[in-house]
């Protein structure tokens, strides 16, 4: 079946969906390009947070665009090229990048025709980058396209940053075996139990606990994830692992802004500012030769039982 492109203004933001038997993406391309609901028809299930019920939507502009927190903490965005502001070359590289505060260029015709484009226009550093959405046999295709401006070489790290739903009975499950995550600052832990009353592939903290974590798990030989509902609904994310070995965990139980969700992020570094990426890892994920231009793509399914 092929997808079903609509248009409607939310909110006062424009939005921009593809729909087809099993999916539906939307888009807004004033909010960074934040995608802003990804719902699996068959179950029901909404999976990004911020966008249900209806009634409480978190869809505004941030009232400080050098501020993530200040933005709706909802949705699903691009970090590039850091997560965590920093300095590198001379520049300084804002809160969670330079896309998530920036309308997106969107290609109008490509949407008529079932692919969401995007553009991003301004970059700290000399880097270009757009992403492609699409829907395929109820799969969602992200589509991802970085090029180095320069000549000369420039570091970059990207992450997927979803900021998924959390229900009860949640749980997050890698396609390979993971028993150790590490924190942004390198420290090992077990996963997904790093200490008594802390179980963060359920995002369960026992009172008195920290209600939040962010880890990394990786290097992983496979980009396979998955988070499995008490009551059947499933997705299921896939992504180079040659190019992004690691996936950032972040889970917020009421910790920051009192909101409840976690996110599964694909990234090719463990850690959250482009400055502190290690030599110790290999330049070759991290670093754009001249004019060198990187394709990739994370894929969405929701597995039936």
């Amino acid at each position: 079946m092929s997808s079903h492109y609509s248009k409607r203004t939310v909110l006062g933001f424009e939005t921009h969906s593809l729909t087809d038997g099993e999916v539906r993406v939307t888009m807004a391309p004033e909010l960074g390009g934040r995608v802003v609901s990804l719902c699996d028809k068959a179950s029901g299930r909404e999976w990004l947070d911020g966008w249900v019920p209806a009634a409480r939507r978190r869809i505004w502009k941030p009232t400080d665009p050098s501020n993530y927190e200040t933005g709706p903490g909802a949705g699903l965005d691009e970090c590039l090229p850091t997560v965590l502001p920093c300095v590198v070359k001379g520049k300084s590289l804002p809160d969670h990048g330079d896309l998530w505060n920036q309308t997106a260029e969107l290609d109008q015709g490509l949407s008529a025709s079932g692919i969401l484009a995007c553009s991003w226009a301004r970059l700290a550093l000399p880097l270009a980058f757009a992403r492609r959405i699409s829907l395929r046999k109820g799969a969602v295709h992200f589509d991802y396209r970085l090029e180095n401006l320069s000549n000369k070489s420039t570091p970059f790290q990207w992450a997927w940053h979803p900021l998924f739903t959390w229900k009860p009975g949640d749980e997050i499950k890698f396609g390979t075996r993971v028993n150790q995550c590490l924190t942004p600052d390198g420290k090992s832990l077990a996963w997904p139990q790093p200490e008594p009353g802390r179980d963060l592939s359920r995002a369960s903290f026992a009172k008195g606990t920290d209600q939040a974590a962010k880890v990394f798990v990786g290097p992983l030989s496979k980009g396979t994830a998955e988070i499995s509902a008490r009551k059947g609904a499933r997705m299921a994310i896939s992504w180079p692992a040659e190019l992004f070995p690691y996936a950032g965990i972040w889970i917020t139980r009421g910790f920051w802004k009192g909101l409840h969700h976690w996110a599964i992020e694909p990234t090719n570094a463990p850690v959250d500012r482009l400055s502190d990426v290690s030599k110790s890892i290999d330049p070759s994920l991290w670093m754009l030769n001249p004019g060198e231009v990187r394709e990739w793509r994370v894929t969405v399914r929701f597995p039936r039982a």
